[in-house]
């Protein structure tokens, strides 16, 4: 780090800050925890960050011993690992998560939400289940987004959940549809399930065999069973 960028302290909070806290990283760190391990997979939980950053944050990364880069078999495609460095951050991060979701106010959050990430999202989450037929398609309509940003389909198949951004005239079996605030306040478990879907804050269309269990294959947020607390102890974004 150089001194331009360097808090100039033996603190080890300090040293860790300086790389830890530049922007993006942590997100990076995020994904990866979570399990991405191609450049592309990163990107998605990423979608507003440019490709080039990206680039140069898991380069630095690398650097600092935090992650791995290593090419697969057939040597055209990079797969990034974290280092056993990288992954004695997970309390790290994840700590900060958990911190957020039970002391942050919820409402800044909901006035800019990037859709595809929120599709991501929901696609970790997802878990096949073993009474919906293989394959089993979910489309997602965000009534409140762009054309662009406005669709997305969780494909069941295999014991695998894949996301796909472009309509393959798919045969839908669910069609859960939204305003992007609603599904996403669902998603992190500041909503549930039965009172969203009671007010049409979700509606879902669909056979009722698949929509009467569709909390055990949607899946939420890791954080959404984190308690908030009272809105007076709340903290500002």
């Amino acid at each position: 780090m150089s001194s331009k960028h360097s808090y100039g302290q033996f603190c080890p909070l300090a040293l860790a800050a300086e790389f830890l806290c530049s922007r993006w990283t942590m997100l990076i760190l995020r994904e990866l925890l979570l399990g991405s391990k191609s450049f592309n997979n990163i990107s998605k939980g990423v979608a507003r960050m440019s490709r080039t950053l990206l680039s140069t944050r898991l380069k630095e990364l690398t650097e600092r011993g935090i992650v791995t880069k290593t090419l697969t078999e057939n040597s055209r495609h990079a797969e990034y690992h974290l280092t056993d460095a990288g992954e004695a951050l997970s309390s790290v991060v994840f700590g900060m998560a958990d911190w957020s979701q039970e002391w942050l106010q919820l409402e800044p959050s909901l006035e800019n939400i990037d859709a595809d990430h929120l599709f991501w999202s929901i696609c970790r989450s997802a878990r096949p289940h073993p009474s919906l037929p293989n394959p089993f398609i979910v489309h997602i309509l965000l009534s409140d987004q762009s054309k662009e940003h406005q669709n997305a389909w969780l494909v069941f198949k295999d014991d695998e959940v894949e996301l796909c951004i472009i309509d393959h005239d798919f045969a839908v079996d669910v069609q859960i549809e939204a305003t992007t605030r609603n599904l996403t306040k669902l998603y992190m478990g500041w909503s549930d399930f039965a009172p969203a879907i009671k007010n049409k804050e979700v509606v879902l269309h669909g056979p009722s065999c698949y929509t009467d269990i569709v909390q055990e294959w949607l899946g939420r947020s890791r954080l959404a069973g984190i308690k908030k607390q009272s809105a007076e102890r709340l903290v500002s974004c």
